[in-house]
């Protein structure tokens, strides 16, 4: 008779472990922040889109260097007015706004919010960080000249 109860035990452990499975695998891939699916395609883009999210109006005002503040047909028809911060999100997402996949293709805007972030941790001011981004695309140059010959 005391075997019988020993699986009872052997099973109530098993059932145990397999719910303690469940809750430990959820927890390693929980998004507490609500970020897109198109956030974790690189670790820099969910960190870029953590940031937005969590200090968006430290983005608010600094510029982007993408073309999208000035030409709204080659970036999904919407100019993206109030700087980097548009580039993730569409409006506020804290307050009923929609998450733009904008900054998880271009490089440009995941890049410059990491980098802003990391100047920010450096205790430089927005004005500092602007003029830092400013400078760091002031001597780019663009060309109509690909592999495949000269672009019209």
């Amino acid at each position: 008779m005391k075997a019988h109860h020993y699986n009872y035990l052997w099973i109530s452990i098993f059932i145990l472990s397999i719910i303690g499975a469940f809750f430990i695998l959820n927890l390693a891939y929980a998004n507490p922040l609500d970020l897109p699916n198109y956030a974790f395609t690189k670790p820099g883009i969910k960190d870029a889109y953590s940031f937005a999210k969590l200090e968006g109006d430290k983005l608010t005002g600094l510029p982007c260097n993408c073309g999208c503040m000035t030409d709204s047909a080659g970036h999904g028809g919407r100019l993206h007015s109030r700087g980097l911060v548009d580039c993730f999100m569409q409006g506020d997402v804290n307050n009923g706004g929609e998450w733009d996949a904008h900054a998880s293709e271009c490089g440009l805007c995941y890049e410059d919010a990491l980098y802003a972030k990391q100047l920010y941790g450096e205790g430089k001011t927005k004005d500092e960080i602007k003029s830092a981004l400013e400078a760091k695309y002031a001597t780019q140059t663009t060309s109509n000249n690909t592999v495949y010959g000269e672009m019209n």
